[in-house]
């Protein structure tokens, strides 16, 4: 995400295989370092829209981990087959 600019209610999830940590792109294919960035997350414009989105993917596939980052990079959400975890407080946005 180092280039990318987002605004101050934006919010990417990024998905990984869970069981190596391995970053996928949107198709749920593992992604090449030198690959299109742009193909490793999507974007939402509401932290509950992002977070809804990364619930549903894990519970259509439960191998994955997807993560919520903020317009500072800071991941502020993650979510696995054993579970949420909250990374930041709601004093994130």
């Amino acid at each position: 995400m180092n280039d990318l600019k987002l605004q101050k209610n934006q919010f990417i999830v990024s998905k990984a295989e869970f069981k190596t940590g391995i970053v996928l792109n949107n198709e749920g294919q593992y992604f090449k370092s030198n690959g299109n960035r742009n193909e490793i997350y999507t974007i939402f414009e509401k932290f509950e829209l992002a977070k809804d989105f990364a619930i549903k993917e894990v519970q259509k596939n439960p191998d994955i981990e997807c993560w919520i980052q903020n317009f500072k990079s800071e991941t502020v959400f993650c979510i696995d087959k054993n579970g949420e975890r909250i990374i930041k407080n709601k004093d994130f946005f």
